[in-house]
């Protein structure tokens, strides 16, 4: 299973200056959308925004209308990846998860990681096993 990240463990602050830009005029999931498809390359809003455009497409026309209003012919510009932003909520969801419950195997499998790897990264953010819920009867 390929994992899907929760974006209300996104940190606006932990953005580049774009993206939190971006977030402020569509809203955040819209820009984590944006950043998803078109993170790491350049990209170009066109001044006249259409229905049929990959923008509306994938973020709705409202806000890729607000995109085409803000940066509609404006010369191509890098879309960040926002890797820190990003690691940091899945490291934060992941603490959840196994706080509620999952076992290290299964957020190694959720995650595509290996169990060490989520050992380590349980052990930065100070979660162990006394941080748990106690199981239910």
């Amino acid at each position: 299973m390929i994992a899907t990240l929760n974006t209300d463990n996104v940190c606006l602050d932990d953005l580049p200056g774009i993206l939190r830009e971006m977030a402020g005029q569509i809203g955040l999931s819209a820009t984590l959308v944006i950043v998803q498809h078109f993170g790491g390359v350049r990209l170009y809003v066109p001044i006249t925004m259409t229905p049929e455009h990959i923008l509306s497409r994938l973020i709705g026309f409202e806000a890729a209308l607000k995109l085409s209003n803000e940066y509609g012919g404006l010369t191509h510009f890098d879309i960040p990846r926002a890797v820190a932003a990003l690691r940091s909520a899945r490291n934060a969801e992941m603490s959840d998860k196994f706080i509620k419950g999952k076992s290290v195997r299964e957020l190694a499998l959720y995650y595509l990681m290996t169990e060490r790897g989520i050992t380590k990264i349980l052990a930065t953010q100070g979660v162990g096993m006394d941080d748990r819920q106690a199981d239910l009867f």
